[in-house]
């Protein structure tokens, strides 16, 4: 008999072994895999022997424990992948999607073996919208977080985001997380950008075309009526109907106590005559809008290049920016990736989308 003890369920991209006697996962998985059974691991050639007798991986999560002869130390049991069926309702809208556990592993190892860092000496930056299906997929627990535990490796993250993923946290944000680089061992930093939209693979929605901006989140009924995102939905009905009353284009003034919905107002009143189509329509306008205008923030003269932003010199910054796509409760949650570049302080950006987009 052998035991995998495991805080982290999901797989990593690796070799392949064989167990040919039955096996036990313990550590809040409920599962008892039979022989044969192929799982993923961690081939470390001489593995470190902790107390207890069991092996050591590189990660710090995953053990195994034998009878007899010691295996290769397992990284983590196969997860199973969303159906195509759902992967081709996503990519009618983002052809470019692609699961967002795999997005995680492409930046981690594209970085490492690209520039050099440990995943472990990187510290993450998460703007994303405060949305709590964006929450990461937390450690032997059932949540409803979708952001992909192949993130969990980077130090963080520091949440950077606000309501649709916009920087509403701004140059202070990005001084402190900028200052939390881990400068005594040579670490960077990486930030992920990232509007959200959910989309749904319920039947009578794909069929009427409305599947876009709505998910099936855990306890609800159904998908129908649900707005996901919701910031960004009031953002453009406010921007093309005026819910509210109140002038327009909007005024700070007039949003008091409501800082958010008037930037994301403001940033969608200059496309409000665009958004004459259906629900899922105007979903997928107002997400590009406010991803377009994170992106430009960022990267332009009053975000992270902005002497006010405190970046400390000869740290690379890598900074990804794309749409995060919320599922179904209980499915992967995709990724589409619209740009992937690094900043050094005193020498600008660098643009490699091409080569990271490669790797997937």
């Amino acid at each position: 008999m052998s035991t995998l003890k495991t805080n982290n369920i999901e797989p990593v991209s690796g070799n392949a072994i064989t167990i040919s006697s039955s096996l036990t996962v313990t550590g809040g998985i409920t599962a008892s895999l039979t022989t044969p059974d192929v799982l993923t691991f961690d081939p470390i050639l001489t593995p470190t022997v902790v107390t207890g007798g069991m092996f050591y991986s590189s990660s710090g999560n995953f053990y195994v424990e034998s009878a007899s002869a010691w295996t290769s130390v397992l990284t983590a049991v196969n997860r199973q992948p969303n159906p195509s069926t759902y992967d081709t309702i996503v990519q009618t809208t983002y052809p470019n999607a692609v699961d967002s556990y795999h997005f995680g592993e492409v930046a981690k190892s594209f970085i490492s073996n690209t520039f050099g860092y440990a995943s472990d000496n990187i510290v993450l930056a998460n703007s994303i919208c405060s949305d709590d299906v964006d929450g990461p997929v937390f450690i032997n627990e059932v949540n409803i977080g979708q952001f992909p535990s192949s993130t969990n490796q980077f130090l963080g993250p520091f949440m950077a985001g606000g309501l649709a993923g916009y920087p509403h946290t701004g140059r202070l944000a990005v001084a402190a997380w900028a200052s939390h680089a881990t400068t005594q061992t040579s670490g960077a930093l990486f930030l992920i950008n990232m509007p959200h939209i959910g989309i749904t693979q319920q039947a009578d929605l794909v069929l009427a075309n409305d599947n876009v901006g709505r998910m099936h989140r855990r306890g609800k009924a159904s998908a129908t009526g649900d707005q996901t995102c919701g910031a960004a939905f009031f953002a453009y009905t406010q921007a093309s109907t005026n819910i509210l009353g109140l002038s327009v284009p909007p005024t700070a003034s007039q949003y008091t106590d409501n800082y958010q919905w008037y930037t994301l107002t403001n940033i969608l009143y200059p496309f409000s005559a665009s958004f004459t189509g259906s629900y899922s329509e105007n979903m997928v306008k107002a997400t590009e809008y406010i991803r377009s205008a994170s992106d430009a923030w960022i990267v332009g003269p009053n975000g992270v290049s902005n002497p006010l932003s405190f970046v400390p010199a000869n740290v690379d910054i890598f900074y990804c920016n794309g749409t995060f796509i919320n599922t179904d409760d209980g499915y992967n949650s995709y990724v589409t990736v619209n740009s992937f570049k690094k900043f050094v302080s005193g020498s600008g950006w660098t643009d490699y989308t091409a080569a990271f987009t490669g790797s997937f």
